[in-house]
């Protein structure tokens, strides 16, 4: 099926094979032919100029091997399944962080939670009673993320740090609650609204590593105006047009540099500080952490914790990851 806009084309066999490749925005990988999927896809009107390259289900690509072409092309992989992904789908000998969108215990949290090669891992919207309290004492005692799903909805601006240094992303559509997404494949009565799960789609699209990104249990018979169609189609447009604005920021590179603006907080005595980064351009922010070689490591914060710090308090997450870096 060839869509029908402009911001959609189908790549061809031998496209992810050649650097001539297009200038992709994105690749949009199918499991199976999704004619409802791209014809809502198509219905929405991108706000900016970029194209989308759609992988069929035809070409039968290796995960991995897609990734892999499409990094080496500098495009992220955005995967559409039906079943909960698996992690032989990551090439196992680079190290990976990760962030998951999911509304409790899933194999995928466990396994994120224990692969050897994971450097960091954030989990977004769990609900504590869908969670069993062994798996999140492993995710605290490896010094991961969380955010559950009360306190994503007081505070969403909290979890744009804990995606941004992710590579690989993965979205359980049963997280949205049953009334924004009654096709999706488990979902229940509380979860997030369908605006959340595009704002969070909006945080994946500006991360500052993405490789791929992996939508699922999304349903295997759709038609173009179910609810989860739609909601699946803007879900993507979100992601899109975030992409499509994403300004790469290194704050490794920030010396003498002057897209950064560093602030120093001194918390109880002139050798007790506090060390900020702050973007001149997004106002995103990051923590100057050292660690115990004395090495910097720059991790990503909110202006909240900049001004918990102006108050003289030491912001949790600072604590987090200063044990973190010194425990290892």
């Amino acid at each position: 099926m060839t869509p029908q806009t402009s911001f959609l084309e189908v790549v061809p066999s031998v496209a992810l094979l050649s650097q001539t490749t297009p200038r992709y925005l994105a690749l949009l990988v199918l499991e199976r032919p999704e004619e409802a999927l791209l014809q809502a896809l198509s219905a929405l009107y991108p706000q900016s100029d970029y194209l989308i390259g759609v992988v069929e289900p035809a070409l039968a690509y290796d995960p991995i091997q897609v990734i892999k072409q499409a990094k080496a092309l500098g495009i992220p992989s955005i995967f559409i399944q039906s079943k909960t992904p698996s992690l032989d789908q990551i090439d196992p000998n680079l190290p990976f962080s990760a962030s998951l969108v999911s509304p409790g215990t899933t194999p995928i949290a466990d396994q994120l939670i224990q692969h050897p090669s994971i450097q960091h891992f954030s989990w977004i919207g769990y609900q504590t009673y869908q969670t069993p309290p062994p798996l999140l004492l492993q995710l605290q005692s490896r010094y991961f993320s969380s955010l559950r799903l009360g306190a994503y909805r007081e505070n969403p601006k909290a979890a744009e740090p804990l995606i941004r240094p992710n590579t690989y992303h993965f979205v359980d559509v049963s997280a949205v609650r049953y009334s924004d997404a009654s096709d999706a494949a488990g979902s229940g009565p509380n979860g997030l609204y369908a605006e959340e799960i595009c704002q969070l789609m909006r945080y994946i699209g500006v991360s500052s590593q993405l490789d791929a990104c992996f939508i699922y249990h999304y349903p295997q018979k759709t038609k173009p105006l179910q609810i989860i169609t739609q909601l699946l189609a803007q879900i993507l447009w979100h992601l899109f047009e975030s992409l499509a604005t994403h300004q790469n920021e290194d704050p490794y590179q920030s010396k003498g540099n002057s897209l950064f603006s560093e602030k120093e907080v001194h918390i109880g005595g002139p050798h007790q500080a506090v060390r900020f980064l702050c973007s001149v351009h997004t106002k995103r922010w990051w923590f100057n952490i050292l660690d115990k070689n004395g090495n910097p490591n720059y991790i990503p914060c909110t202006h909240e914790e900049y001004l918990t710090a102006l108050k003289g308090e030491l912001p949790l997450n600072w604590l987090h990851h200063y044990q973190k870096l010194n425990a290892l």
